[in-house]
């Protein structure tokens, strides 16, 4: 293969991964933090609500029981708990390391 030819098909290919990252959130279009903060808080927003039908129409057709969404909620809380004694202890070590000890 010519030289060149190679240089010619690393360039095609290299446009070819540019143009595929139209699902790329970034500043590409151009709002200012706080409008993709909103954005971006709406789309959580949607996500929540989505999950909460699903769990009433589990609820609603049996599929789960009120003790076992008690259950998941119970087990989401320690892990919450978990985390934030996890990123407490990386900021302060001193700290997290008397709490354990008492």
């Amino acid at each position: 293969m010519a030289r060149g030819l190679s240089r010619d098909l690393a360039r095609e290919k290299n446009a070819k991964k540019g143009s595929n990252d139209k699902n790329a959130k970034g500043n590409k279009e151009s709002l200012t933090p706080a409008q993709r903060a909103e954005r971006d808080a709406k789309a959580m927003a949607e996500k929540k609500a989505l999950k909460e039908a699903q769990k009433a129409k589990d609820l609603a057709t049996g599929k789960l029981t009120p003790e076992q969404v008690k259950e998941e909620e119970m087990r989401k809380a320690k892990m919450r708990e978990k985390q934030k004694l996890s990123q407490f202890a990386s900021n302060n070590p001193l700290l997290a390391k008397n709490l354990v000890k008492k």
